[in-house]
């Protein structure tokens, strides 16, 4: 049975590649509660053809209520530039300047790669020094790219110490849609209480 529409926004953030399903089985969670989901991959972010892929979509960040974002192994397209941000990066980049509900979801890939390498070293002039996940890069490895481990790093705030001033900074780690369905059912099933959390940033904003 599908919910009576509650016109909030939620705007879902992910790499598409090998993904198509998943994300269709979240839009179709999120809408029968009665979200109003706002999805690139569904075409359902309002589209301004003067603007760009990217500029729509960040604008879409603007709008929305709530934000859910992935962070999967694929970094994402829409790099115009050598070191720079995909679409999807931006996205995040956009819900984190905003005061708004966040929900952030990592593939446990990125989260096992992230601990493999997080306390390793290179050596380098006969010298060592930790691996620096902001300079090293696997931007060509078909298996992980190591910027999505970047996104996964600022969804953790690992830069603001100590770690007990660090709020807004959880992130569920996922291996299949079960534990994707899991979690959004246990934050979304009950509208009233997202309202909620909206009206609690709100206050916070002002």
């Amino acid at each position: 049975m599908i919910a009576k529409r509650n016109h909030i926004k939620v705007f879902v953030a992910s790499t598409v590649y090998n993904f198509e399903y998943q994300l269709k089985q979240i839009y179709e969670l999120l809408d029968g509660y009665g979200y109003d989901v706002l999805m690139s991959h569904k075409g359902t972010i309002l589209l301004d053809s003067l603007q760009s892929n990217l500029d729509n979509c960040k604008d879409g960040v603007e709008e929305c209520d709530v934000f859910i974002g992935f962070i999967r192994p694929d970094y994402g397209s829409g790099v115009l530039d050598k070191g720079g941000k995909s679409i999807t990066h931006y996205e995040f980049d956009a819900a984190y300047a905003r005061n708004i509900p966040r929900f952030v979801l990592a593939d446990y890939r990125v989260v096992f790669t992230r601990s493999l390498f997080k306390d390793s070293f290179i050596i380098e002039d006969m010298t060592s020094k930790r691996i620096d996940f902001d300079i090293i890069s696997f931007e060509n490895n078909s298996v992980m790219d190591t910027r999505c481990i970047r996104i996964y790093n600022e969804a953790l705030k690992d830069k603001v110490k100590p770690a007990s001033n660090r709020t807004g900074n959880w992130v569920q780690e996922y291996i299949g849609f079960d534990d994707i369905k899991m979690h959004l059912d246990s934050q979304f099933k009950y509208p009233d209480r997202i309202k909620k959390l909206i009206d609690k940033s709100k206050g916070t904003a002002s």
